[in-house]
């Protein structure tokens, strides 16, 4: 989980001249807003802007929220409504800004209410926020016939969060800088995740204001350089990945600063009993598989 980036400096593609189409009452759209882990996760050097630089491998996920787009033509407003009791829907919600911010840039003039069924757990370093934002980019971008590019998309994104570049397209990808330099690499193979989340709060800025980059070495590609850190903070995150090892996980990690903890396993039957097993520890314990690239 990395805090949002710096808007300093973007350029942010801008398309006026396209016709925009008006709907009428029932214009709709579902789209997917994947969930995401970091395979790998190495902390460079610190930037002068107070962000870190990173290289890290990011995996979407199938487990996801599902958002909901229908558009009218009643007066020209923005609601956001979703299923889980504590998430804002104004202006601190993502979503929510990143469609206030395509009304305005491509002068929108249409009624837009979002739903959010939200299934990725909140504050858990699984990228719910960031997702849901990309996937509002991307709805909006096919809703009304923006054509802007991925890189376009990405652009914007940056704006938004350093993880909103990878998940406009999710599959698997390594993120270099804050997350907005992102090179493609081979889908994995036939897997499945476990995927757990400690009933506890995890400060990013504080995780990242105790690296030391003085004795830094080099890194397993299975490595997350910020777990030493908040295992030791909270050593039942240290529990936790050992306990998928012993149930049997060929790699067992935090993603990003935590508190979630992802077990890889080859076959079903094993991801499922480390599921029934690790209920014993937390009720948030899901079963998910890597997800491909978003065909955009």
């Amino acid at each position: 989980m990395r805090p949002s980036s710096p808007s300093a400096n973007r350029t942010i593609p801008k398309n006026v001249s396209n016709p925009r189409p008006n709907f009428g009452d029932g214009g709709f759209m579902q789209i997917q807003a994947f969930s995401k882990i970091n395979l790998f996760l190495e902390v460079l050097e610190k930037r002068a802007d107070n962000y870190h630089n990173l290289r890290t491998v990011m995996q979407s996920l199938s487990l996801a929220d599902t958002l909901t787009f229908t558009i009218s033509n009643d007066a020209p407003a923005l609601r956001i409504t979703c299923d889980h009791p504590t998430l804002p829907t104004n202006e601190k919600n993502l979503v929510h800004r990143a469609a206030t911010y395509i009304m305005k840039q491509y002068d929108i003039k249409n009624a837009i209410h979002i739903h959010i069924e939200k299934r990725i757990p909140i504050a858990a370093g699984l990228g719910g926020g960031s997702s849901d934002c990309a996937a509002t980019l991307v709805a909006m971008n096919e809703l009304f016939k923006l054509e802007l590019s991925v890189e376009d998309l990405r652009t914007i994104g940056l704006t938004f969060g350093a993880d909103v570049p990878f998940c406009i397209t999710g599959g698997t990808m390594l993120a270099e800088g804050v997350g907005e330099r992102l090179t493609a690499l081979d889908p994995l193979l036939a897997c499945w995740f476990v995927l757990a989340c400690l009933p506890i709060e995890v400060s990013t800025a504080d995780i990242f204001s105790r690296v030391d980059l003085t004795n830094r070495t080099t890194l397993a590609l299975a490595e997350n350089m910020l777990e030493p850190i908040t295992t030791m903070l909270y050593p039942e995150v240290a529990n936790l990945i050992n306990k998928m090892k012993e149930l049997g996980a060929v790699q067992s990690a935090m993603s990003g600063s935590g508190p979630s903890v992802f077990g890889k396993f080859m076959d079903e039957p094993s991801a499922q009993h480390a599921c029934n097993e690790i209920k014993k520890i937390t009720n948030t314990v899901y079963i998910t598989r890597p997800e491909r690239m978003r065909n955009i």
